[in-house]
């Protein structure tokens, strides 16, 4: 058998059974590599044949062979591409982490995207607003505690101010010496208040 026909018969016979599969959708690419793979193991039993390695008889049901081997492969990874992949179900609906007040305006947003989200990508974005919330919550609590100390600071300062003032108005009654004119138009209970100091006063002879 002539080499030029037994390529011939190959090539028709490997065409002929790639009509059956016309409706796959595998790329041409793929196919190409396929039949590019078998006419290269077909030549190197050519040359063995033509080389008296082998019988033509031989040669070609191993050529035979070949391309029955390069069809099934064809035929096998036109099965898998036309497996759809394994998706389960999911709706933004059925997921409880957005039944939340708030989150409720990310759904809508979602939504109304025109985007198709699986439900990895809905995870991603879960985990974000959660670490959103986290974030917020932290820095509202640092900002109460912030305007608690401020508030506190302020209190201390007006405990301060006013012990002052009372301090001064203190020492001022202290330094101050009584006249008679003050003494007798006090109330009793100013008079209680303050007789030590007029006692004191008039031991030194302060008072005029």
């Amino acid at each position: 058998m002539q080499k030029s026909n037994v390529t011939e018969m190959i090539n028709m016979k490997f065409d002929s059974d790639m009509k059956f599969c016309q409706s796959c959708a595998m790329p041409m690419t793929e196919e190409n590599s396929i039949k590019q793979q078998a006419a290269k193991d077909i030549n190197i039993i050519q040359n063995l044949v033509q080389s008296g390695v082998m019988s033509s008889e031989q040669g070609y049901n191993l050529m035979n062979y070949v391309t029955q081997k390069a069809f099934e492969k064809y035929s096998t990874q036109q099965q898998d591409a036309q497996i759809p992949p394994d998706v389960s179900s999911y709706t933004l609906e059925d997921d409880e982490f957005f039944n939340i007040e708030g989150r409720t305006d990310v759904l809508d947003y979602i939504k109304n995207s025109n985007t198709a989200f699986d439900k990895d990508e809905i995870a991603k974005i879960s985990a974000m607003i959660e670490n959103i919330e986290k974030t917020a919550i932290a820095r509202y609590m640092r900002e109460l505690d912030h305007e608690k100390t401020l508030n506190n600071e302020n209190e201390s300062a007006k405990q301060r101010l006013r012990a002052n003032a009372q301090k001064a108005v203190s020492d001022g009654n202290k330094n101050m010496v009584f006249t008679r004119d003050q003494i007798g138009k006090m109330s009793g209970d100013e008079f209680t208040k303050y007789e030590a100091a007029i006692m004191e006063q008039l031991r030194r002879g302060l008072i005029k």
